[in-house]
């Protein structure tokens, strides 16, 4: 009896361990809320979301269009780059940061692709792609990276009403602590929608002539 009793406290306890993290709240601020929830190896995935009046789904991909304007709103980010357009919904990117000292810098290749989620709702899927561009030297290259960009776009007493949440999970790789790196990343989604939120409200964006697009992932790996 006593040996299947502790049989079944160690099924029970496997199972409780095998239980998905739940998202925990870090901070609500102006408007945004930042989330986390730490995987397995560590590193936490960042969830951040704010909602906007009257803007839309089309002036946030006007405003990510601007690569030139990217370090005034995006955290830490140096340098962005559409290496290629894969199609008018898919794009190769690269993006350089400029890491808080002392740090050292990072860059990365991404796959993104912009479709359709349902009549209210488009995404911005972004995922690594790092073997497209050589690697720099003195730079580390991350390599695993998910990321996306929830655009929920409704009308409140007429009002257009957008809701911008972003996830993001990225192992930095090299030497980094984790709990440096995942301070640096909840620190860097919220400033990010703040600045974000600015932006789209002042329109202090130059928009390219080639906005992504809604579309297939079809170049998707």
């Amino acid at each position: 009896m006593r040996q299947q009793m502790l049989l079944l406290a160690l099924l029970f306890s496997v199972q409780l361990g095998a239980q998905p993290a739940q998202w925990q709240l870090w901070k609500q601020y102006d408007g945004a809320s930042v989330h986390y929830k730490k995987h397995a190896n560590g590193i936490f995935e960042v969830q951040a979301e704010i909602t906007i009046e009257g803007v839309t789904a089309s002036d946030f991909m006007a405003l990510l269009s601007d690569t030139e304007s990217a370090p005034l709103w995006i955290e830490n980010v140096a340098n962005v780059q559409v290496l290629k357009r894969l199609s008018p919904s898919e794009n190769i990117v690269y993006t350089q940061f400029d890491s808080p000292w002392p740090v050292t810098d990072r860059d990365m290749v991404s796959y993104s692709c912009y479709r359709r989620v349902s009549d209210t709702q488009t995404e911005l899927t972004i995922a690594a792609f790092p073997d497209f561009l050589d690697k720099r030297e003195e730079v580390i290259r991350i390599t695993d990276l998910k990321a996306s960009w929830l655009l929920t776009e409704v009308r409140n007493q007429g009002l257009t009403q957008l809701t911008i949440r972003h996830v993001v999970y990225a192992d930095p790789g090299g030497a980094l602590p984790h709990w440096l790196s995942n301070k640096i990343g909840l620190k860097s989604a919220l400033h990010t929608l703040l600045a974000l939120k600015q932006r789209l409200l002042d329109k202090t964006f130059q928009p390219n002539e080639q906005i992504t697009q809604l579309g297939d992932c079809t170049h998707q790996q």
